[in-house]
Formats: C-alpha cells, structure tokens, sequence
C-alpha cells in the first residue's frame, strides 16, 4: 500500500520453514505447513477438528476463509491466502525508503503491460531493457487496466503460481508471476493476472523492485 503520495509502502516479509510448493493438495499429506495453517483456521472458526494431515475438511475451511476475506476461492494454500492467514506476528512494516533494493534492480525501472499485444515491456527510464510475452485474463476475469505499483515480492510461491510472484498494490489477488502451464502464454486463460514463462520472470523479478509502477494498458 503506498502512503504520503507515493513514500512509504507497507512491505509484509513471510518466513516460511517450509515451501508451498511441497505440499500435495491432491493428496492426503502429512506436513508441518498444514497443521500450522489448520491451528489458525481453527482459531479464526473455520476448522472444528484436529488434523495432521492436507485433508478434504482443511481444504474446504481455507474454501471459506478465502470467500470471507474475498479472496479467489480456490480451496488451495497458496501465498496469498497464507499471507492472509498469518498476522503481523510474523510480518514486518517497513517504509520504502529504508528498503534496500537488489543489486541489478534497476534505477528508474517501470513496467508497462500491452494487453492487445500480450507484451510486458521494462523500461529504465526512457529506455527498454526487456519485451516479454505474456498471459492474461480470460474475458470473465478481465487483467485490470490502470496505474499501479509492485507491493510484494515472493520467491518460489509454486504451484499455478509459478516460481515468482510480484503482487501489485491495489488487490493482494492480482500480480505478476510465473506458471505452470506455459502453454497459456499469449492467451487469455488466467483470473487477472499476468503470466509469464518462469525463466522469464525470474530475470524480471531480479530487476524491479518493490514500488516499481505498472501500468496496464488495452
């Protein structure tokens, strides 16, 4: 969220022992992640018994959490809904400005998104560094058009999502990141968010940094 014209954004930093990534959703798994997440889920009311294992009951409380939180209801823990979950104790606020950014981020770097051409374009400046193809949303979930600006970066989110995920400031549900299914790119096949192959997002992620503007244009 950006404040006092631009100078400040909320950062959330997520410590997570153990990646998203691991888990099997398909089947009934026994892992560290979900118990945590089920203790949370069951503190909030949304989960009534005990459970040690990615079930068909966690599954349909994080259904629930999400629809109350107007998230994507997708039954799945994915970073987004884990960030939801999990609150400020395990967070971090920090103003832009004391933000270090990466080595090879770039000075004046922004991003502008052709939805017709299917195109991420990064500038530095006046200048393109890169052209990248991209995926975007379906007619029934249009990408949103508009100025905005990278608010989180996630490393290895996994899944749908890829190995990057960039979240723009305006919804936590819409962001850059990467996939798993790379023959929608160039297509319109996502929810509203933009798609990219993982490769290519990965080098995009190195050189951004957070409160890099994105502006999404038809």
């Amino acid at each position: 969220m950006l404040q006092g014209g631009g100078q400040l954004m909320k950062v959330r930093k997520i410590y997570l022992s153990h990646s998203l990534a691991d888990i099997d959703t398909s089947n009934e798994q026994k892992h560290p992640l979900p118990q945590q997440v089920e203790r949370i889920l069951q503190i909030k009311g949304f989960c009534q018994k005990k459970q040690d294992l990615y079930t068909a009951e966690i599954s349909e409380a994080i259904l629930q959490f999400q629809k109350t939180e107007k998230l994507v209801p997708t039954g799945i823990l994915d970073p987004i809904t884990y960030c939801r979950l999990c609150e400020a104790d395990i967070s971090e606020i920090i103003p832009l400005k004391e933000f270090q950014r990466a080595d090879m981020a770039l000075v004046q770097g922004h991003i502008l998104i052709n939805k017709s051409k299917r195109q991420l374009i990064l500038l530095n400046g006046n200048s393109q560094i890169r052209n990248y193809p991209i995926g975007i949303g379906k007619p029934a979930t249009p990408t949103p058009e508009g100025n905005y600006a990278i608010a989180t970066k996630i490393l290895n989110p996994g899944g749908m999502l890829g190995t990057r995920w960039m979240g723009l400031n305006f919804d936590p549900n819409y962001g850059i990141h990467g996939n798993n299914a790379p023959w929608s790119i160039g297509q319109l096949a996502s929810h509203g968010c933009v798609r990219m192959y993982n490769n290519h997002v990965e080098e995009l992620f190195t050189l951004v940094r957070l409160g890099t503007p994105v502006v999404i244009r038809p």
